[in-house]
């Protein structure tokens, strides 16, 4: 009986023992299957990684064509390629949390990252090589009146995804006209220069060195009878490692050839400040001139073409066959700013054949001569008769140094005084009147 009971509780034990191995056993294996709990590195989501992957991707690409704007970033190729490689990093961490569940990516998805990723770049990547292929940018051609010399700015972009910024040396320039060479040389440059666009140079030019004729000249006249103008530029044309750049200059600035000039003096007749005696007079004389470019055979008809450039004019004013009752010192121009030194009226600056080749004379800052400095001798008495106005142009001096007339002109007018009684009382007029000659 005792025996029985013992083995019933023997058995009843070791039963008790197999399941509790059995379960533990079965605890093991479900721990082990299930999976591991994980989370995407640097506080993304799947979501969240396929966006900034996809993004710094497409960001990559676009900065490819940036290049040319990017020389003051060195290398800037290496920072495109390493978005590439991580907008691919972060595309692999999308796959693994986004359609892995945590579980490593495998070799074949490694493999379709990779390839996609060269095949949508390769042909962006291609044509940025191609549209940054190397290369030089000439701008901005400016013409400097107040030292004579022409500034263009240069810009370099690096020819290659992964070089340096050029930071200057020797470049080869030459200056053409029509095709032909006026002046070719080799200028330093130095990249010093820098603005919202990136770093460039300054090419300097001076323009005695290639001028040679006007940028603009004359070729008769159009069919409404205007002055017919054509344009003869200067083309600058730069070159650097075989890369050649050009850059077309402003004609009007380097149009400098004086050629014509015309004159006209006018009289102002009225009944203000006149003498006792007087019922009008010349109340002020004014003196208009033109200077510029004219049409051989058409003077009477056309006025000069205005031009930039530095001449001197020389006006004098007085009975004909005797001097200048006007004592005006010579005018010198630079571009459209204009001096000159005191004679009758006071030294003084003026603006010159701004929008067109006339202009006025100028004294003691009025576009007038009183009749005391233009009509009367040195005693302040009237001096009636024919008067003769001539203006002259010199450009350029000769081999002994003297200045050289490239243009004159001359006109005349009749200062006249009329007188007429009137019971017993004697009334004197005055008039002024152009005439063909005295």
């Amino acid at each position: 009986m005792t025996g029985g009971l013992l083995e019933k509780a023997k058995q009843a034990s070791e039963d008790s023992d197999s399941d509790d191995v059995a379960a533990a056993a079965d605890d093991v294996i479900t721990k082990t299957l299930d999976p591991v709990p994980s989370s995407p590195p640097f506080g993304l989501s799947d979501s969240s990684a396929r966006t900034f992957g996809f993004g710094l991707f497409g960001l990559s690409l676009a900065a490819i064509f940036a290049l040319p704007y990017m020389d003051w970033f060195p290398f800037f190729g290496w920072v495109v390629l390493a978005m590439l490689v991580a907008s691919g990093y972060l595309t692999s961490i999308y796959v693994k949390f986004g359609m892995n569940s945590g579980a490593a990516v495998r070799p074949t998805q490694w493999s379709a990252i990779v390839v996609g990723w060269l095949v949508l770049s390769s042909g962006v990547w291609m044509i940025g090589m191609e549209t940054d292929s190397g290369g030089i940018l000439l701008t901005d051609g400016q013409v400097h009146e107040d030292d004579n010399t022409v500034t263009l700015m240069l810009r370099h972009s690096t020819g290659t995804l992964f070089g340096a910024a050029w930071e200057g040396g020797n470049v080869e320039v030459s200056v053409t006209q029509d095709g032909v060479e006026t002046w070719s040389g080799t200028i330093n440059v130095m990249m010093n220069q820098e603005d919202m666009v990136g770093p460039y140079g300054i090419v300097t030019l001076q323009i005695s060195d290639f001028y040679v004729d006007s940028a603009i000249q004359i070729d008769g006249f159009t069919s409404l009878g205007l002055v017919n103008t054509v344009e003869h530029p200067y083309t600058v044309s730069v070159t650097l490692d075989g890369v050649t750049a050009t850059q077309v200059l402003p004609t009007l600035d380097l149009s400098r050839d004086v050629d014509d000039v015309d004159e006209e003096a006018w009289g102002q007749v009225g009944d203000n400040n006149c003498e006792a005696g007087y019922t009008t007079c010349v109340e002020y004389v004014e003196i208009r001139g033109w200077a510029g470019m004219g049409v051989e055979g058409a003077d009477e008809d056309t006025t000069p073409v205005r031009v930039r450039g530095d001449y001197t004019l020389d006006m004098s004013f007085g009975l004909s066959g005797e001097d200048s009752s006007i004592d005006q010192k010579p005018i010198t121009v630079s571009g459209t700013e204009a001096s000159w030194a005191a004679g009758d009226c006071a030294a003084g600056t003026m603006d010159i054949a701004v929008d067109t080749s006339a202009f006025k004379f100028k004294c003691n800052s009025q576009y007038q001569f009183s009749p005391d400095i233009a009509l009367s001798d040195s005693s302040g008495d009237r001096e009636y008769g024919c008067y003769e106005l001539t203006l002259t142009a010199y450009q350029g001096v000769d081999e002994e140094g003297n200045p050289v007339a490239v243009a004159t002109s001359s006109s005349f007018y009749l200062f006249e005084q009329d007188s007429s009684s009137s019971e017993g009382n004697t009334y004197y007029s005055e008039t002024f009147e152009s005439t063909e000659s005295c």
